[in-house]
């Protein structure tokens, strides 16, 4: 049996003040600096295929990041979980 990995690693050195601000980001988003840096670079691709589109020569096709939308952000303060709201059962539909 082949086993394939969906997603690549990445090992990156940055500047101190891109790094702190990654922290900033991650923190605020509440999310890992490893996710966040996921979503960015797939964000700034994705904004620099829509400023430089392939040209109809090139091989390859269109990266899929500049056609895919962000993932969710995370849940914040103000929204609800999912397991919160409620859910219509079969009796309580004629019930207002």
């Amino acid at each position: 049996m082949s086993y394939e990995l969906m997603s690549k690693r990445l090992n990156a050195i940055v500047p101190d003040e891109t790094w702190d601000n990654l922290e900033r980001v991650a923190e605020r988003e509440m999310r890992t600096k490893s996710q966040m840096t996921a979503i960015l670079l797939g964000e700034a691709l994705a904004a620099y295929w829509k400023r430089n589109p392939p040209e109809p020569s090139e091989d390859a096709p269109a990266p899929k990041s500049a056609t895919t939308k962000a993932p969710a952000k995370a849940p914040t303060a103000k929204a609800k979980p999912a397991s919160a709201q409620a859910k219509r059962t079969k009796d309580s539909k004629g019930a207002s």
